[in-house]
């Protein structure tokens, strides 16, 4: 089954604005970074699920690993990617691809410490 955002959530998500002063934090259980204001309390709870795993792709994108090795599922993860750039192309999320220095370098003290935290 095809997962794809409702018309409403469609609405919300294009109508956000990225906020300047927002900075990411890291979501140590999907290994990646997320802003705040990529978000809103009035999507719907598939639609944020959806949000979600658009954050894990991402995470996936700003660590360098191809789309052929996006763990779980990659062709369920390519699909949403491809749904969410065809459906909600102005969601702030798809301007945050590429990390500034100081973005960088949160994402990969985070990841060494979650390792750590893990064993890794």
């Amino acid at each position: 089954m095809e997962m794809r955002f409702s018309e409403g959530d469609r609405q919300i998500l294009e109508q956000l604005v990225a906020d300047p002063t927002c900075t990411p934090s890291f979501d140590i259980m999907r290994s990646c970074l997320v802003w705040l204001d990529e978000a809103h309390v009035h999507i719907g709870k598939e639609g944020y699920k959806l949000l979600i795993d658009l954050w894990i792709v991402r995470g996936y994108i700003h660590r360098g690993i191809p789309p052929e090795r996006w763990e779980l599922d990659p062709v369920y993860f390519q699909d949403v990617w491809r749904n969410a750039l065809r459906d909600i192309p102005g969601w702030i999320g798809f301007k945050r691809l590429t990390l500034s220095s100081e973005d960088r370098a949160l994402l990969e003290r985070s990841l060494k410490e979650a390792a750590r935290g893990i064993g890794y």
